[in-house]
């Protein structure tokens, strides 16, 4: 709880009363110009209809909005505020998430001019109780004492006592908000990994509106209280008769409600009140609490259901193990650093720079790229072929033949939004940090093209391979990664989602030709910038391993290091697909010469 001081007025609150003073005025003007028949029946009518509403929104804000109407509505004694308090302290706190989709649709009309509006899509809710928790919002005898002391008292040595004479009545404002805090930083880890998988199981549009929520189970919770604190007096009603809402409502009526708030706050004290509450599901009472929310409610509409682009999506199950954890257990964190700082914009070599202006443009490289591109294959390309290379035997080398680099404005600040989210969890275990091969394959050359230098390597940022054909690989950078199907044709031994392979070889094995067009006989090879974070470390496949791994929310991939186990290839899954940006085309040929 803050000290006491002084409510003031708001801006809002000014503004209204002028606009209801202005209001009144052309109401009262309007009305009699018309009465007279000095002007038009329709300029008469105007000015009257904008009178009545400027004047009803004074009322709206002073008797429904402004914290006088919320003090004067509740009223307590001493005795009455202490027995709600101690309610608030016994009640169950509650976390409500909401997600909201969205796009913008653009309407061209006859002047050429482009209509933007806004189109809301699926909309979802999670509500949660909460049962383990430990509350330590302050004692109201404690402090109603101290106030009786430092106001109405009658030591001298108080600095408040030799301002002010001896009062025989306070009249409390109290602000009450609510506080939840996990109970370590293990817990919040917990509660942070529940919020993104709701999140993420909800995004269904381009865009997303995200809030959260504290509640509390008390139905008769207020968040603005006023208390009467009066000697020797335990009753709310030991107040001046002008302490009344009623006198409030005559007054707002009469377009005085300012000079009538403001003498209000002037006889009181206020205070801010902290419902203050840390959360743990290993506090006593804290059995039974899971991650299912107590209710969850979506809505779809059919501009939803177009909007949505199929993405297959599996819910992630709560882990069953331990004693009524709310979350499971993990092991300590894995963020070793403070926050990342990450460029802003995009890539300086780009022909699009203005982020302002949708772009989506399709870019071949110049030769000398093109050359510096071939250089990348050469170097990652290692003499290893694995059970996933199909017929043909393994090649010599990758010939290429054409790259194309995708600009596209919708999918980069897509990637750029993660890039922002993940460097607020800190840095994480860097890849040279952990057992295995050492650094990226394809950041160790330096006489390889600029972009592989404007990386935010601190969030683990590298350039990883994708094997497709050149149809698939154009369609991947037309519209990102659909996480439905990638993987379904190359199997799922680290888990369901897009691989990614350091070694241009190793991508070369899931290539495919195109049977005709303007690419038949030719391969392709995507070039990605991948969002790696917290990377699973693990030798051999084990779902049930992985998916444990990954239900804790510490870890966004999984490097399955078959080079230290076998000696042939590190590969790298991610789950999401705005971790990826797929910014080269790569279209190749098989030498075998």
């Amino acid at each position: 709880m803050e000290g006491a001081e002084q409510e003031k007025l708001s801006v809002i609150t000014v503004c209204s009363a002028i606009a209801g003073v202005i209001g009144f005025g052309m109401l009262l003007f309007g009305a009699l110009m018309l009465w007279a028949g000095l002007i038009p029946d329709e300029d008469g009518l105007v000015m009257v209809i904008v009178g009545v509403l400027l004047y009803l929104s004074h009322l709206l804000e002073a008797l429904c909005r402004s914290k006088t109407s919320k003090y004067l509505s509740y009223i307590f004694s001493e005795t009455e505020f202490q027995s709600y308090v101690k309610e608030v302290q016994a009640a169950k706190p509650q976390i409500r998430w909401t997600i909201q989709n969205y796009h913008w649709e653009e309407k061209g009309k006859r002047d050429k001019n482009v209509e933007r509006r806004r189109v809301n899509t699926h909309r979802a809710e999670a509500h949660y109780d909460i049962n383990g928790f430990v509350d330590e919002t302050l004692s109201p005898e404690q402090m109603i004492a101290m106030f009786h002391l430092v106001y109405d008292g009658d030591n001298q040595d108080l600095e408040a006592n030799k301002a002010n004479p001896k009062s025989f009545r306070i009249f409390l404002l109290c602000e009450m908000p609510l506080e939840y805090h996990p109970f370590d930083d293990q817990e919040e880890q917990r509660l942070n990994a529940t919020r993104e998988a709701f999140y993420t199981e909800n995004t269904r549009d381009t865009h997303q509106d995200k809030s959260s929520a504290n509640l509390i189970d008390f139905g008769g919770y207020r968040t603005h209280i006023m208390v009467v604190l009066r000697e020797n007096t335990d009753d709310s009603d030991a107040r001046p008769w002008w302490m009344h809402y009623w006198v409030y409502l005559i007054c707002t009526i009469c377009l005085m409600s300012v000079p009538y708030r403001y003498y209000f706050f002037s006889q009181c004290k206020k205070a801010r009140w902290e419902v203050l509450k840390h959360f743990s599901h290993k506090h006593e009472g804290a059995e039974g609490w899971n991650m299912e929310p107590r209710d969850t409610r979506s809505k779809r509409t059919d501009a939803a259901s177009r909007a949505f682009r199929g993405v297959k999506r599996e819910t992630q199950q709560p882990s069953r193990q331990g004693v009524s954890a709310a979350w499971e257990e993990g092991k300590e964190t894995l963020n070793v650093g403070p926050p990342v700082e990450v460029p802003i914009g995009v890539p300086s070599y780009w022909k699009n720079q203005d982020l302002s202006k949708h772009f989506d443009e399709k870019i071949n490289l110049s030769v000398e790229e093109t050359q510096k591109m071939q250089t990348l294959l050469d170097v990652t390309f290692k003499d290893k072929a694995t059970r996933d290379r199909r017929s043909g035997g393994m090649p010599t080398r990758l010939v290429v033949s054409q790259v194309i680099r995708m600009e596209d404005s919708k999918m980069w600040m897509r990637f750029e939004q993660k890039r922002a989210e993940m460097c607020t969890r800190g840095r994480p275990q860097l890849i040279k940090e952990m057992p295995g091969s050492g650094a990226f394959k394809t950041s160790q050359d330096g006489d390889l093209p600029l972009f592989l230098k404007e990386l935010t390597t601190d969030l683990n940022e590298a350039y990883l391979f994708h094997g497709s054909s050149p149809g698939g690989a154009l369609g991947i950078g037309e519209n990102g990664f659909d996480m439905g199907r990638v993987g379904s044709n190359v199997g799922t031994m680290f888990g369901a989602g897009a691989y990614m392979a350091e070694a241009s070889s190793k991508s070369d094995e899931y290539a495919t030709e195109d049977p005709s067009g303007l690419f038949a006989g030719k391969l392709a090879l995507l070039l990605c910038r991948t969002l790696l974070g917290n990377m699973f470390y693990i030798t051999e496949s084990n779902i049930p391993r992985i998916d444990d791994a990954l239900r804790t929310g510490k870890f966004l991939s999984v490097l399955g290091d078959r080079e230290a186990a076998v000696d042939t290839y590190r590969e790298f899954v991610v789950f999401d697909e705005a971790q990826i940006y797929p910014e080269y085309v790569i279209i190749y040929t098989r030498s075998f010469d």
